[in-house]
């Protein structure tokens, strides 16, 4: 076996080939060589060095993390207010993948921040107002301590091309519960949408992360599609009401083009835009959850019952199911499969063919972090925790390889991926940058 710790300069090689069969251990050393022979001779003369060291960003014990698309936030604490409910917080914006500060900006809030994004030179902070649930959010300039509005209600999502923002009350103290289409840069409401009694409002249609539609449904069977930009209805039909919606609540999961409505027996798939009816099928689908991103299948997953099964979109027909995985992601044209377990070798990653569900490999020890990248591969993370490090590789399902990319060290926790950078918490509070290129 190759101990990985062994090659922290190990950066473009294929460093253990994974599959179904694997070699006996007398000649893996010996294959081990080959591959890395065979990589070499493939890359022609170039030298290939060590990865970049990382970069660090200070921060304190007690500061929150939160990582976007291309720049991430750090939030501490600021100036004190003497005998105050209402506290500064400082929100210090990086830029990705260098690292490098974008500006400072001071915040007022009575709780625990839970969210910030942001949206050209507006931040957007997303806090408890009090110990019982009630959810606000703040816009603000970046760099400054102006906030430009305040709603009392919690941050789904923001469109800059539409200068719009999507609010939803977590917990209204009186009345029902309201989401809102927000000016990103006056506050304005554009539009606002009581959730039924009894019902359910649910995004969908997520393009670069925002929702271009909202579901509404109700217990009396009325399911509507509405414009997430302007909540104009654009289908509304009237289904028929399963008997367990009136004792078990609805069940209901948006995937992709389909709508997925039913009870403990049966789904009934509604087509987007229209609502027409596409397929029907035997599913539970209180104890199922739908798996996102599925492409031409539907993966419904029950980690307490029946494992993984997988539909054909087009059709509802069952294309297989086992019970041996209780989540995955789709990568290509496979499916990227884990378990949840107690022990490393439980949660290993396995790559499944999505039209037959055959094993083509595994990549043990490798966890997955983060969505598929663009090319289809996955980065993943081997901890090791005795020592504080994390080596840090890119996973190919379609060649079946890991390519190691570097070693992170004096690592807490707390890793996430984008398309450029791994960024982990580090064990004296800093935040740690290492490239993925």
């Amino acid at each position: 076996m190759i101990d990985l710790g062994e090659l922290p300069h190990a950066q473009g090689r294929l460093v253990r080939p994974v599959g179904g069969v694997r070699p006996p251990r007398a000649y893996r050393t010996g294959l081990a060589l080959l591959a890395v022979v065979l990589a070499g001779m493939l890359a022609g003369a170039a030298h290939q060095g060590p990865p970049m060291p990382p970069t660090i960003v200070a921060a304190r014990l007690g500061d929150a993390l939160f990582v976007g698309a291309d720049r991430f936030f750090v939030v501490s604490a600021g100036p004190p207010l003497a005998g105050a409910v209402v506290q500064n917080k400082i929100i210090s914006t990086y830029g990705l993948p260098a690292g490098n500060l974008l500006s400072l900006t001071m915040v007022a809030v009575s709780g625990a921040i839970f969210d910030v994004t942001s949206a050209g030179d507006t931040i957007l902070v997303s806090y408890q107002v009090d110990t019982v649930g009630t959810e606000a959010t703040v816009a603000l300039t970046a760099g400054t301590d102006t906030a430009l509005w305040r709603h009392p209600a919690r941050l789904l999502s923001v469109s800059e091309p539409d200068g719009l923002v999507l609010l939803r009350e977590n917990s209204p103290e009186f009345g029902p519960l309201r989401w809102y289409g927000i000016d990103l840069a006056t506050g304005a409401v554009r539009w606002q949408l009581e959730q039924p009694a009894r019902g359910y409002i649910v995004e969908t249609d997520r393009v670069a992360g925002r929702p271009r539609r909202l579901v509404v449904v109700d217990v009396t069977g009325r399911l509507e599609i509405r414009d997430a930009a302007t909540a104009a209805i654009t289908a509304a039909i009237t289904i028929p009401v399963p008997s367990d919606w009136a004792k078990r609540g609805i069940a209901l999961w948006p995937d992709g083009d389909l709508v997925l409505v039913g009870d403990h027996a049966v789904v009934t798939a509604y087509a987007l835009p229209d609502l027409t009816e596409r397929w029907r099928s035997r599913v539970d689908l209180y104890s199922s959850y739908v798996g996102p991103d599925c492409g031409d299948a539907v993966c419904l997953f029950s980690p307490r019952s029946a494992g993984l099964r997988v539909l054909d979109r087009a059709t509802g027909r069952d294309r297989w199911a086992t019970d041996r995985w209780t989540y995955g992601e789709r990568v290509g044209p496979y499916l990227l499969v884990a378990a949840d377990g107690p022990t490393e070798a439980s949660r290993t990653l396995a790559v499944l063919d999505i039209r037959t569900g055959r094993v083509r490999g595994d990549f043990q020890p490798w966890q997955g972090i983060g969505p598929p990248q663009a090319d289809g591969t996955v980065v993943a993370l081997r901890e090791r925790r005795a020592d504080d490090v994390v080596w840090y590789a890119r996973l190919d399902p379609a060649k079946l390889t890991a390519r190691l990319l570097g070693v992170a060290d004096h690592v807490s926790g707390d890793c996430q991926t984008t398309p450029d950078v791994l960024i982990c918490r580090r064990t004296d509070a800093s935040v740690g940058i290492w490239r993925l290129t």
